[in-house]
């Protein structure tokens, strides 16, 4: 099933990949006031012109708009930023070769488990817990041999965007995002970079 889904996935990023692009002018235009995107030859970063104070971190399971923040005077201040690494625009071949691949990377996963045996280590609250020198052997070449795989995974572009001169493929990962747990002052700062991340989402396809 998981296979599946993933394959309908790469088809569908595959069609879209000939779509009309969402253009870098388009997307500037539909920014909140006082936002801009910054173009190089690597990226497409968002960012707030005006610095904000950062007044903590959010908590887990925390909701941004629940919080009320109020910086202290001397607390550091920062810009709120979004980077997109961007490179020239895959072509459908390229793109179908890596979801392909992917593919066949993820339905390699269920098998290490067979491999090494893990269901038969006894687990507490969800995780393994290696009782016998055998077990932790298994455990710890089963996650290695998870983890040389799921390195090996290509990733993807979220979109083609429209540069203005040519077209770019467009990345995020998890450094793009990684303000997003900040609480700043003023809070609608944040507010307003959450909704750029859903904009994003939604327009760039």
């Amino acid at each position: 099933m998981l296979v599946a889904m993933r394959t309908m996935l790469a088809l569908a990023l595959v069609a879209t990949s000939t779509a009309r692009a969402e253009s870098v002018s388009s997307l500037q235009a539909a920014l909140p006031a006082g936002w801009k995107v910054v173009r190089t030859s690597e990226a497409l970063t968002i960012e707030r012109a005006r610095p904000v104070k950062v007044a903590g971190q959010y908590l887990a399971n925390a909701h941004y708009t629940n919080v009320p923040v109020q910086a202290a005077p001397t607390a550091p201040e920062i810009k709120l930023r979004l980077r997109y690494r961007i490179e020239p625009a895959w072509s459908a071949a390229k793109l179908s070769q890596a979801t392909t691949e992917n593919t066949r990377l993820y339905a390699t996963l269920p098998t290490l488990r067979t491999r090494y045996q893990i269901d038969d280590i006894r687990t507490g609250k969800g995780r393994p817990l290696p009782s016998t020198p055998d077990e932790e052997r298994r455990l710890r070449e089963y996650q290695a041999a998870y983890d040389k795989t799921l390195a090996a995974v290509v990733r993807l572009p979220r979109c083609t965007i429209d540069l203005g001169n040519g077209r770019a493929s467009l990345f995020d990962d998890e450094t793009t995002y990684d303000q997003l747990s900040l609480m700043v002052d003023p809070p609608i700062a944040m507010r307003e970079t959450f909704a750029i991340v859903e904009l994003v989402k939604r327009r760039c396809r």
